[in-house]
């Protein structure tokens, strides 16, 4: 009688001590978080910046490529040589410049989407705790989570309180 007892006080002790779970839509989150947004705006404009400083740089090349093939029939070959050095040496510069650029922009980026990250991250855990969960899902779509309720999908809620903090 004591075993069945004790078994029957375990059973349902361990019934009401269920785990709250949930699941967060990734992409969905990303997408409309007021922060990524305004993110990929100020990339857009920097990209396109970087962009007209560049062709005004590679501009006067271009033109002086166009002069040297008008020219070049008139030319010894000595000197089609070394005009043609002195134009792969500038076009390799400017590459240079170019690729130098791509992967400023492309730093700043990772380090922007980092720190996104770590704030949605942030947020992720203090929700949890303030709303008891034990366990937040982050999922893909339909990667991660095979199937989920929609009533665990916390995802909209989650995405007010990051944009209600980030437009403060």
């Amino acid at each position: 009688m004591k075993k069945l007892l004790i078994v029957i006080v375990a059973f349902v002790f361990a019934s009401c001590n269920q785990t709250k779970i949930a699941y967060i839509d990734i992409e969905v989150l990303m997408k409309d978080y007021e922060a990524t947004k305004t993110l990929e705006i100020q990339i857009k404009e920097k990209q396109e910046k970087m962009t007209k400083e560049l062709d005004s740089i590679a501009m006067p090349f271009k033109l002086k490529v166009q002069q040297y093939y008008q020219k070049a029939q008139n030319m010894s070959a000595q000197k089609r040589a070394q005009i043609e050095q002195a134009l792969q040496q500038e076009q390799q510069i400017i590459q240079a410049q170019q690729q130098q650029a791509s992967q400023v922009l492309q730093q700043e980026n990772q380090e922007n989407y980092k720190s996104i990250t770590k704030k949605v991250d942030s947020l992720v855990e203090s929700y949890a705790k303030s709303n008891g969960y034990q366990l937040i899902f982050g999922t893909s779509g339909k990667g991660t989570v095979m199937y989920g309720d929609e009533a665990l999908n916390v995802t909209k809620d989650v995405l007010k309180v990051l944009n209600s903090e980030f437009s403060k």
